[in-house]
């Protein structure tokens, strides 16, 4: 097993640059159509032309600057302005970029990465991470078909990918990512985000998008030696990958260091130690301070159809995604080990919750997981009583 040293040598060298490598030099004005006020965008396109972008299972096609950045179907689901603005700025990357595998087209429109771009803010136990990088994508079926507004029915991952790290690991959910989505017109539009991974622009990287609510290591291919993270083209579905041309001089090797260090030694400390977070409303506090697998049944009612079955993969994880109609949805992955340390039978006392802190216990879901007698899990979301 390599250690963490060798980890982060091997990670934080920066290797030859993948063929489809986007060409920074390349900028134009672009006027938007709707009533923003015209911006200057950056506009990339790829070195090699079709020909180096139509691939064995699929298709992928560039569009120009003139394009928008932002539909219209996206501009006016922007509840948020600041975020709005910084996708309509000059820091924000255009790439418009459209890739069609699976049976679905996935457009790629655009990135923005900077300090405080949304009144809404990512917490976790070390503090509001304020330094983001948002991605925004479109998901449409080739054939036309409508997509369906449940997650639970038709749900994908975006997530971010870095040259040298294995996806596996280090992806949207070990960098404190979210996301969002809505259909409209029977097309998808999702906004994912996570923290700033500018720091690794002198490492390639890229953005996955696939079919289900986590990693599948199956959709892609990581080469250890080169640190190369390509789509497999024997892969039956969705696997579009994106390059991200993000500027190399924001590069900051020391932060990128301290990210997976952090990563690291974290894996596993809040099952581990059972840390909790602090929640100002007393309310709360107490109620998922008192929560224990053997009381939960008198505080709280299972959603019987947010219970799945399970089976972990060939690496011990069990990934999770659900729904909840006026509460919340999210998706996690977890190594069966982490849940049950102790392998028996039974409830996890490591629980999961959803909440929106203004609406209290109403606004609440608790994401719960049973070691089954065959080795499977059950995932359940249990609601306040």
């Amino acid at each position: 097993m390599k250690s963490m040293d060798d980890i982060l040598t091997n990670a934080l060298t920066p290797s030859e640059e993948p063929e489809f490598r986007l060409n920074q030099s390349i900028i134009a004005q672009a006027k938007e159509d709707h009533s923003m006020k015209p911006n200057k965008i950056k506009k990339f396109t790829a070195i090699a032309c079709s020909a180096a972008l139509v691939l064995a299972a699929g298709s992928v096609s560039i569009y120009a600057a003139r394009k928008l950045l932002l539909p219209k179907a996206v501009e006016k689901h922007f509840a948020d302005p600041g975020l709005f603005d910084a996708f309509s700025g000059e820091d924000a990357v255009l790439i418009n970029e459209t890739q069609s595998y699976g049976g679905y087209d996935v457009t790629l429109l655009g990135v923005v990465s900077g300090k405080n771009l949304s009144k809404s803010l990512v917490s976790s136990s070390d503090g509001i991470h304020e330094d983001r990088t948002y991605a925004v994508v479109s998901i449409r079926h080739s054939d036309l078909t409508p997509m369906l507004s449940s997650s639970t029915e038709e749900s994908f991952l975006v997530s971010p990918l870095i040259q040298g790290y294995d996806p596996n690991h280090y992806n949207i959910f070990t960098m404190t990512g979210a996301s969002s989505f809505w259909v409209e017109d029977g097309v998808q539009y999702r906004i994912a985000e996570c923290d700033n991974i500018e720091m690794f622009a002198d490492h390639a990287i890229y953005l996955c998008v696939s079919e289900g609510s986590f990693y599948n290591q199956d959709a892609y291919t990581f080469d250890e030696a080169t640190g190369t993270i390509a789509r497999n083209e024997s892969y039956d579905g969705l696997n579009a990958l994106f390059s991200l041309p993000l500027d190399p001089s924001k590069a900051d090797p020391k932060a990128a260091e301290q990210m997976i260090r952090s990563i690291l030694e974290d894996d596993h400390t809040e099952e581990k130690t059972g840390d909790s977070e602090h929640f100002e409303d007393p309310v709360l506090s107490e109620f998922f301070d008192r929560l224990t697998p053997e009381n939960i049944d008198e505080y709280a009612s299972p959603l019987e159809e947010t219970k799945q079955v399970l089976t972990p993969d060939h690496k011990g994880m069990v990934s999770y995604s659900f729904d909840v109609e006026g509460r919340s949805g999210g998706s996690s992955s977890s190594h069966v080990s982490w849940l049950f340390p102790d392998g028996k039978p039974g409830m996890s006392p490591s629980f999961g919750f959803g909440y929106e802190e203004s609406e209290g216990l109403d606004s609440v879901t608790i994401e719960t997981y049973t070691l089954n007698e065959d080795g499977t899990v059950t995932a359940q979301i249990y609601i306040p009583k």
